[in-house]
């Protein structure tokens, strides 16, 4: 048996088997167990050819402990020792039977440490000497202070470590938290970045690249639903060896593996596969985890994103979920805004388009307003037969010109030139060449009067009047005697006529300057009072207004 030296104590074990075995050599102990009920329940029993043994705390109902006698040591606090009643035999009457006793030596420290030392002997341990007795309290008192120490020690030694791993778990939460805050902010720029893509096939590739190169994951693939809600197809996706690839030519039915099933009716929900096969052009390539989250347009699934560590194998981390799931929230919305602003877009080209080819409509049709009413303006100062002014234009004409020549002091003449026997004409040939004869006409005054100034119009029937805008002394007598050379070179026949055998004018003209008192049908009136002069003295000649 070991020698009782407290300090060289290893460990509890060792303790308490040194103190029992003690106890055992000083009082024959039959059996000798030690029960700490605070601070932590324990129970032992001591043997000499076993040792120190722990028992079950379960199995404590089945031990021959009085619970009375354990009870009323604690409570007095001293050692409890009474005897065993035995029952009678006929077969040892004749022998005299030794006692067999039991104690309880109360274990109890500043109240952390309470317990027992309960024996059974047949050693008269209620007669010990009070020397006898002494050692034996003295050895409890050793023993319970051993037994507090070495608790309250290894109570200082389990809050150590028990710190030392609260520690460790608050710099490794600390690790997490700063990990965690930096995929935020790595999320945050993502998502800033993202926002800037000009269409939806920019915002899924860039979506891909920043997933691998700003939130650590090692492979991503973004895949799309088909708007009959049963075909996938690819967008942008991650090689074997961790190059971007087009995947826009995969075409293929939604799987119906039911994690998939499940994770497509999940929102907000990422579904994770540890130690999965992972594939590539439906071919494996590694194992690993797989992770897969939805992407949602209100209640409807569009599609999903997929992710490995294909690459560096790295664990899924806790955070990096909550990550991904963000991710995906964040990515629905954006590509909600994007196809919602190329769906904008795409109208306001249709609008454009529409709204331009109306505006060419409405130009075209304007210009065919403008040029249809130049037509009409023009037919409306227009004689529709010889193709000169009419007598409405004349009328305009003449009353501008006159107000301007009354400012200006300028004078005006007017020639009055009527075709001669042309009644006769027309009743000889018909109205046809009478036509025919009138336009001809028409075409030898414009032809003898050019300047843009004047005015040669058709008066009426087969009347004909010019304007002469600030005429030089002798034009108007110029034009009438070029008019008569022309009609006599042309030699339009006129057998009807009295005057001559082909077609002959008579002409009256005037000049006047005009007043304020006078209105421009004076000149008009002028000049047809010399026209009627001309007619009177034999017709083919050009009279003056006298």
């Amino acid at each position: 048996m070991q020698a009782w030296d407290p300090e060289h104590f290893s460990n509890f074990a060792q303790l308490c088997e040194v103190s029992l075995a003690t106890i055992h050599e000083k009082t024959d102990a039959e059996c000798l167990y030690l029960w700490l009920k605070t601070p932590e329940p324990q129970l032992y029993s001591f043997q000499l050819d076993q040792g120190l043994t722990t028992l079950d705390l379960a199995h404590l109902a089945q031990l021959p402990l009085p619970h009375h006698l354990i009870d009323q040591a604690l409570d007095k606090g001293q050692l409890v020792i009474e005897q065993i009643h035995q029952s009678s035999n006929p077969d040892e009457n004749a022998i005299s039977v030794q006692p067999r006793l039991r104690a309880c030596f109360p274990l109890k420290r500043h109240l952390r440490l309470e317990g027992v030392i309960y024996l059974e002997t047949h050693r008269r341990i209620d007669r010990l000497s009070s020397r006898q007795h002494q050692g034996i309290q003295l050895l409890i008192h050793y023993l319970t202070a051993e037994l507090s120490n070495h608790l309250l020690s290894s109570q200082v030694d389990q809050e150590r470590v028990q710190r030392q791993h609260t520690q460790t778990d608050l710099v490794q939460s600390q690790a997490l938290q700063g990990s965690f805050l930096n995929m935020l902010q790595a999320l945050h720029m993502v998502c800033i970045t993202l926002s800037r893509s000009r269409s939806e096939n920019q915002l899924l590739r860039d979506a891909v690249l920043l997933a691998r190169q700003e939130l650590q994951f090692d492979r991503v693939a973004i895949f799309l639903i088909a708007p009959d809600g049963k075909t996938m197809h690819g967008t942008w996706g991650t090689s074997e060896e961790g190059e971007l690839v087009d995947e826009h030519a995969f075409i293929s039915p939604i799987p119906e593996h039911p994690t998939v099933q499940e994770a497509l009716k999940r929102k907000d929900y990422v579904l994770v596969l540890e130690d999965a096969p992972l594939y590539y052009e439906q071919q494996q390539v590694g194992r690993g985890w797989n992770a897969m989250v939805s992407l949602w347009d209100g209640a409807t699934p569009i599609g999903w994103i997929a992710a490995d560590n294909l690459l560096w194998h790295r664990p899924l981390k806790a955070y990096q979920s909550e990550i991904f799931k963000q991710y995906a929230a964040m990515l629905s919305q954006l590509l909600i805004r994007q196809r919602t602003q190329d769906q904008l877009e795409q109208l306001n080209h249709q609008l454009e388009a529409r709204v331009t080819e109306r505006t060419i409509q409405l130009a075209n049709t304007n210009r065919a307003l403008e040029e249809a009413n130049h037509r009409l303006s023009l037919l409306s100062l227009e004689d529709p037969l010889t193709g000169i002014a009419n007598r409405r234009q004349w009328n305009i004409t003449m009353q501008r010109e006159w107000e301007w020549a009354r400012r200006t002091q300028n004078p005006l003449a007017v020639l009055m030139i009527d075709v001669d026997q042309f009644k006769a004409y027309n009743d000889h040939f018909g109205h046809a060449k009478g036509d025919l004869c009138l336009q001809q006409v028409a075409q030898v005054l414009r032809d003898a009067e050019r300047r843009c100034t004047n005015l040669v119009a058709r008066y009426g029937g087969e009347e004909f009047v010019i304007l002469l805008c600030a005429p030089q002394p002798g034009e108007a007598e110029q034009l009438a005697a070029l008019i008569h050379n022309e009609l006599a070179q042309l030699k339009l026949p006129h057998p009807a006529s009295r005057v001559a055998d082909f077609i002959t004018v008579s002409i009256g003209f005037s000049y006047l300057v005009p007043s304020r008192h006078e209105a421009w049908q004076t000149l008009i009136e002028q000049a047809d009072q010399a026209l009627y002069h001309a007619k009177a003295q034999g017709r083919a000649r050009t009279l003056a207004y006298r």
